[in-house]
């Protein structure tokens, strides 16, 4: 695969991303604890991040359509290193969502800078592999990133979590300055024409099941804390562990992901990811509704199924983003920028979700919702194929597909 140093450089500042965006999750108590708020409401330090990426994507990828990608991602880096600093010095909780929400912004300009950078980098034929590496660098955060950010958190203080992105964001802001080559820049291309792609029926389908399936995920993950402790008995300093197993088995889905998604297609890929942590899901909540937390073989049994979720799970973002580009070839920043946005939007709904259940019911209701949502996902992805075809038994067609709209 061409361009390995350049995608490496890109994926570590993915990785500085990933420990940024999900390590919040596993020092949520000490938040709330230091800034004298709920857990549920610290755990919307979750949903404003991911909010604001969503959001911004869209519209920044449009506005900076002019500007190099080498411009864009050093000044989203450096953005993102500067956010994470207000935040680690943040007197109150409001001063820390407004940190929040500027790090979400700066981290959405660089994810799906660097996303289309590594595709234009890597070709059509490593595509997938392009995207699996850049992805890789947020499943090696929940793997190293996440669980050391939060044993920081939880020997010390939350602030050194932050402190602690912000030397990792340092040395990929070097790098950018020093050794990003010039990348080929495609024609700019207007809001309304983006907005045309994202309406497109298989488009828009592809990105409501991407929404949904991320939702299912972190409904239960952004509360990750309370949920353990309810269904094992583990206290807050061993929630790292659970970080680590997940996201050591997050690296290696991720990589398998990308390679099945080039092989065996993105389509059934993706269909057989979101089907696995449907019933991780429901693994989860009936562990955590019928058996007696505080033995050693429920938190076995735990650990392996969040092994087992943290895989199939992260094989799911590259053959995500690898169906949009399928659907709309023709668009690759736009495919990519609207299929992240859906993306922030399902770990804000997720966070939003579990936030209220938690507010409402039993840590055990997270994952029950969890599964709930992980099959509306599955839903978006089979029942199409399904009327199309009724559609074609009937003799009514299925659907005309639209031309494609140029990346002009």
């Amino acid at each position: 695969m061409p361009h390995k140093v350049i995608l490496a450089l890109l994926a570590i500042g993915s990785f500085a991303v990933g420990t940024d965006g999900f390590v919040i999750s596993g020092i949520l108590p000490r938040i709330a604890g230091e800034l004298d708020v709920s857990e549920p409401m610290a755990g919307q330090l979750v949903t404003a991040f991911a909010l604001s990426y969503a959001i911004s994507a869209p519209v920044l990828m449009t506005l900076t359509a002019a500007l190099s990608r080498r411009v864009m991602l050093r000044g989203a880096m450096l953005a993102f290193l500067l956010a994470n600093l207000l935040g680690a010095l943040a007197p109150t909780y409001g001063v820390l969502m407004a940190a929040r929400i500027l790090a979400g912004i700066s981290a959405a300009l660089y994810m799906n800078t660097a996303a289309a950078t590594a595709t234009a980098l890597a070709g059509e034929r490593y595509r997938g592999r392009a995207v699996s590496m850049i992805i890789g660098g947020l499943t090696v955060a929940t793997a190293l990133g996440v669980p050391g950010g939060t044993l920081v958190g939880q020997l010390g203080s939350w602030r050194l979590t932050l402190v602690l992105v912000v030397v990792l964001a340092l040395p990929v802001l070097v790098g950018l300055f020093t050794v990003l080559p010039a990348v080929p820049q495609p024609p700019p291309i207007s809001m309304r024409d983006r907005l045309r792609i994202g309406a497109r029926r298989p488009v828009l389908l592809a990105v409501l099941a991407n929404l949904f399936a991320v939702a299912g995920c972190f409904t239960v993950f952004t509360y990750l804390a309370a949920f353990t402790r309810a269904t094992t008995g583990m206290d807050d300093a061993h929630v790292s562990i659970v970080l680590l197993v997940f996201g050591v088995a997050g690296a290696v889905g991720n990589a398998v992901g990308g390679r099945l998604g080039d092989r065996l297609g993105a389509e059934r890929t993706f269909t057989a990811s979101v089907s696995g942590v449907a019933l991780t899901m429901a693994l989860l909540a009936v562990l955590s509704s019928f058996f007696a937390s505080g033995s050693a073989a429920v938190a076995a049994v735990f650990l392996a199924v969040t092994a087992a979720w943290g895989t199939v799970y992260w094989a799911e973002p590259p053959t995500a983003i690898h169906r949009v580009l399928d659907l709309a070839p023709t668009a690759p920043s736009v495919a990519i920028s609207v299929n992240s946005s859906a993306s922030y939007l399902g770990v804000a709904l997720g966070g939003a979700v579990g936030g209220a259940v938690l507010d409402r019911l039993p840590p055990a209701a997270l994952a029950w919702t969890g599964a709930g949502l992980e099959l509306i996902a599955l839903a978006f992805v089979v029942l199409p194929k399904v009327c199309a075809g009724r559609g074609s038994l009937t003799g009514k067609p299925a659907g005309v597909p639209r031309e494609p709209v140029p990346e002009r």
